[in-house]
């Protein structure tokens, strides 16, 4: 059945795939972003400019739109400066999804899907976390703040009453326009020598192409239950493992390795957490729950396609 569908983030890494996904169903898309100057005509049935700081302009807009659900795929990761785009996402999940709710529910919207992250949550051991493990809300510094914030807007989104709220918690995005393609912010300091193994490079990432991102989307619009779910591969990868097969596939060097105490003295305390001590996440709960399947069960397929190095 068609649905009235609003997006916002509309020319963000996912959802630029997700609005011809949306068409090719007979959905009707409303595309909301900061500006519209970046639209191909037939991507969305309506294109509309809205800050998801501007309360009053949202609310107008969603009730114009009249959507049954509404998809918040915003982000503010594409800041030239890291910790900038920290600060910035946590203003973005705490007032502007709460903002963007507010107009939803204010509209009539049955459901919103709003974006999670599954790198925030609080490492423990050697385990692949699930969607009920907590979330690292007294992590140090301006992740620590980006923590709470999304913690924040998911506990809104799971208790607001008159609309079905559903996170979809990916892991690190890759693919066409992320990071971690040429040209990328990932690709760049690999190519540089500039995203070294630290010590036994026991940190796990979970990968999620912006594709399989997209895809989740269509299948939550009506199925599965309210709340959270790990949009993730089959393959959780340890630093050690992924980051020098990215540098093969790239043509890059072989990254160096640095001691625990080189790296704290040499790079950001993010970076040293993200390959030391991340864990993992599973996609348990969403292949049981609506029968999903990524179309990248593996990162080491997927780097390979992006790099063209795979059969089309």
């Amino acid at each position: 059945m068609p649905l009235r569908v609003v997006v916002a983030g509309a020319t963000g890494v996912v959802g630029k795939r997700l609005l011809p996904l949306l068409r090719e169903r007979g959905h009707h898309v409303t595309a909301l972003a900061r500006r519209t100057d970046r639209f191909d005509e037939p991507s969305a049935d309506e294109v509309v400019a809205a800050d998801l700081l501007d309360p009053d302009a949202l609310r107008a807009e969603l009730r114009s739109a009249a959507p049954d659900v509404v998809v918040d795929q915003s982000s503010a990761f594409s800041a030239a400066d890291r910790q900038e785009a920290l600060q910035r996402t946590a203003k973005l999940r705490e007032r502007g999804t709460k903002n963007l709710l507010d107009a939803a529910v204010t509209a009539g919207a049955r459901r919103f899907i709003g974006q999670g992250m599954t790198a925030l949550y609080r490492p423990q051991g050697h385990d692949v976390l699930e969607e009920d493990s907590p979330l690292w809300t007294d992590a140090p510094g301006t992740w620590g703040e980006v923590v709470r914030a999304f913690a924040s807007m998911e506990e809104e989104l799971f208790t607001r009453s008159g609309i079905e709220g559903v996170s979809l918690r990916y892991g690190a995005l890759y693919g066409p326009d992320t990071q971690f393609a040429p040209g990328g912010d990932v690709h760049a300091r690999v190519v540089g020598s500039e995203l070294p193994l630290v010590g036994d490079g026991v940190g796990l990432t979970s990968f999620t192409h912006v594709d399989d991102a997209a895809g989740v989307v269509l299948e939550v619009l009506e199925g599965g239950d309210p709340g959270a779910y790990n949009v993730v591969d089959n393959e959780p990868a340890e630093s050690n493992e992924w980051l020098p097969a990215y540098a093969r596939m790239a043509g890059a060097p072989a990254p160096v390795t640095l001691t625990s105490e080189q790296a704290s003295s040499q790079l950001d305390w993010l970076t040293v957490h993200q390959l030391t001590e991340q864990r993992g996440a599973s996609n348990f709960r969403l292949r049981e729950t609506i029968g999903w399947k990524p179309t990248w069960p593996s990162w080491r397929e997927g780097f390979a396609s992006m790099f063209g190095l795979w059969p089309a």
